[in-house]
């Protein structure tokens, strides 16, 4: 995809990696039952790999995908991991099925995919998960300054809304504010939506 060619993947993610794993890990961990039966993440677009060692460390198997390669170093096993991470260097478009899993997670990646690949793959996400699985996911709104390009999908919540039609929403947060990109301005409009699947 054009937003991905133009991005030096390698370097966002060196520059991140000693950041914390996001709050949201805890979320869907809680909303997946708890550490007591740890089963299968999908870490989709993992980055600097802090979300999926998080993971790991409570026990969960995460499969990692993400387009940069160098990822894979740093998804070490450790003295802290109970759980372990198998990395998938790909593009998450060329994924044919994705293994079972009880929680899909996923952030600022989804709609990196663009408008034309992002339904399939969201239909093998759902689909891989079974009844009672959550999905932890962030889509880019319609107020982002990515809107303009068409190789980004931003969408409406009510087209977000849709695509959680056999969920129930457990939370809701947003994101609408001006912030930075790597060196450039951006205006982020990030709707992050924590959900059960019902059926």
């Amino acid at each position: 995809m054009e937003t991905a060619e133009k991005v030096d993947w390698a370097a966002l993610n060196a520059h991140a990696a000693g950041r914390p794993a996001r709050r949201l890990v805890t979320k869907a961990i809680t909303a997946a039952g708890g550490d007591r039966q740890p089963g299968v993440v999908l870490d989709l677009g993992a980055g600097a790999g802090a979300d999926s060692l998080q993971f790991a460390r409570h026990g969960w198997t995460v499969h990692a995908y993400d387009s940069d390669d160098t990822l894979a170093a740093r998804l070490v096993e450790n003295e802290r991991m109970s759980g372990s991470v198998q990395f998938h260097h790909t593009d998450i478009a060329d994924v044919p099925v994705f293994p079972a899993a009880q929680i899909v997670y996923s952030t600022y990646t989804l709609g990196l995919l663009g408008p034309a690949a992002l339904p399939e793959v969201w239909r093998k996400l759902v689909a891989s998960l079974p009844r009672g699985g959550v999905m932890a996911v962030d889509f880019f709104g319609t107020n982002d300054s990515w809107a303009e390009r068409p190789d980004v999908a931003t969408l409406p919540l009510e087209e977000i809304d849709a695509m959680f039609s056999d969920f129930q929403v457990i939370e809701r947060s947003v994101r609408d504010e001006d912030g930075r990109f790597l060196a450039d301005k951006k205006h982020w409009h990030v709707i992050s939506t924590l959900a059960r699947k019902l059926r």
